[in-house]
């Protein structure tokens, strides 16, 4: 199909809009400025729709990427998510559709609000939607949109592919796409539901997600190089029997945004309803991770944002929480600055696993901003307490190491919120974190690239992977 309709050859402009002309599902309105049309995508795209940097996309309603079409979307393109009510921008790509979204190192796919002045949520988001398998029944629907045979996920082929996410950002995106706020109805800055291993995503920021940035309902996609910028929910969400690695990740929280739920930076779960035995476990596989939580720094107004239909206060909670009968498997990270816990292992089932060896982690340095709570066991879990939890994995074998105050893991600048560049995410020399990883065995001999530093980032001077955009460089906007 055609996917930029056909020169105009005569435009009669007003002051905002002065045309509009629709040709399959591209809708153009002719608008004055420099750059004189922006095209409104809607409905369904099916074929291969290629987008031009050159032009300015409103995302309006429910796109869906139908099964056999491809979205193409290159280097330089803007799309702005529409923030009416009813009519909130989704991005859909159903089971065996493809986006590609692929920027450059210099020179972004952009994906942010039509608002002049944005905030969180205001659009839906972006769902990308696999064959890969999940713990769940193949007629699972995704949360946050319609019940429909697209909203469908998960299957039988691991490496299944829905395309290319590069060097891509994702701003005000994980509002609410109709209906009201709570039960899961929200939709993510980026959610995967059965997403394979043959779909590449790296270099991609996604900031002021209405709820969580990055969730995982199953699926074996393997992201490296994923930057959360206060969210209001979880960082990074993990359910349904997630199998994939991910490697170079950063989350930053700001202490005035969080969630009626309590946010965390990690939360991992093998099922909703807590079943154990839901197979594939989930199971993500975690290297080179930085988790910054609020510090210290109390919410002036628990109630902003407006979290829940019920009025509940927000509060942060755990750098990492693994329950409801997850697996685990992090090396070389970073956790700093949460409230309640670093790690909080929730549940006897999660417990067991990490004695008997079937999760792991390993090498990391864990902060809370509570003494004596870096490793820690949620109520109900008998299998450890806080102390020989504590005591386990500072072993020898584990090597984790508990930090009384944050500033131990020797990062530049970690919780600074002001003029933010990721270079505050770089280690100092000296630091613990910058010599120690280790990527020998079990499931970190393949998919990964060994590095000797622990968290997202080397010691300063070292090669920066999340440069930010300053005149014609860069792609990162804090």
């Amino acid at each position: 199909m055609k996917t930029i309709s056909k020169l105009l050859t005569f435009v009669a402009l007003t002051a905002s809009f002065a045309a509009c002309k629709k040709e399959g599902n591209i809708e153009r309105d002719i608008v004055s400025g420099p750059n004189p049309s922006v095209d409104t995508i809607k409905g369904n795209v099916v074929g291969t729709v290629n987008l031009l940097a050159t032009k300015t996309y409103i995302l309006k309603g429910l796109v869906t990427v139908k099964s056999g079409a491809i979205l193409n979307i290159p280097a330089g393109t803007t799309i702005k998510g529409y923030d009416v009510a009813g009519e909130k921008g989704v991005l859909l790509v159903a089971k065996g559709g493809k986006l590609n979204s692929n920027g450059t190192l210099n020179n972004p796919v952009v994906f942010t609000s039509i608002k002049a002045t944005p905030a969180h949520g205001d659009w839906g988001g972006i769902i990308i939607l696999g064959q890969a398998p999940t713990n769940k029944p193949a007629t699972t629907f995704i949360e946050g949109i319609p019940n429909t045979t697209d909203s469908q996920y998960g299957g039988t082929v691991a490496a299944d592919n829905s395309g290319s996410i590069t060097y891509t950002r994702i701003e005000y995106a994980g509002g609410v796409y109709q209906g009201a706020l709570g039960n899961n109805n929200e939709v993510n800055g980026l959610t995967f539901g059965g997403v394979g291993s043959g779909t590449v995503v790296n270099h991609v920021q996604v900031s002021y997600s209405g709820d969580d940035s990055f969730e995982f309902f199953g699926g074996t996609v393997s992201p490296t190089h994923l930057i959360s910028y206060r969210a209001i929910d979880d960082d990074f969400d993990f359910d349904f029997g997630y199998q994939g690695k991910l490697q170079f990740l950063v989350a930053l929280r700001d202490p005035e945004i969080n969630d009626q739920s309590k946010s965390n930076g990690i939360e991992c779960d093998n099922d909703n309803t807590g079943v154990a035995t839901n197979v594939p476990r989930t199971r993500p596989v975690i290297s080179n991770l930085t988790v910054l939580g609020n510090n210290g720094v109390a919410d002036s107004n628990p109630d902003f944002p407006v979290t829940s239909a019920t009025g509940v206060d927000g509060a942060f909670q755990a750098a990492a929480h693994f329950r409801r009968n997850t697996g685990l498997s992090v090396r070389n990270s970073i956790f700093l600055g949460y409230p309640a816990a670093g790690l909080l292992v929730d549940g006897n089932v999660t417990a067991d696993s990490l004695t008997n060896g079937s999760s792991e982690f390993r090498k990391n340095f864990v902060h809370c901003n509570t003494a004596g709570k870096a490793f820690a066991v949620a109520a109900g879990t008998t299998s450890y307490t806080d102390a020989t939890l504590k005591a386990f994995l500072t072993n020898a074998t584990n090597a984790n190491v508990e930090l009384a105050a944050a500033s131990g893991a020797g990062l530049v600048n970690p919780f600074n919120l002001s003029s933010v560049n990721s270079t505050q995410f770089f280690l100092n020399a000296g630091a613990a974190p910058a010599t120690g990883a280790d990527f020998a065995g079990g499931s970190y001999t393949t998919g990964f690239t060994s590095v000797t530093y622990r968290g997202a980032f080397p010691v300063t001077g070292g090669a920066n992977w999340a440069t930010v955009r300053s005149g014609t460089t860069g792609w990162t906007r804090f």
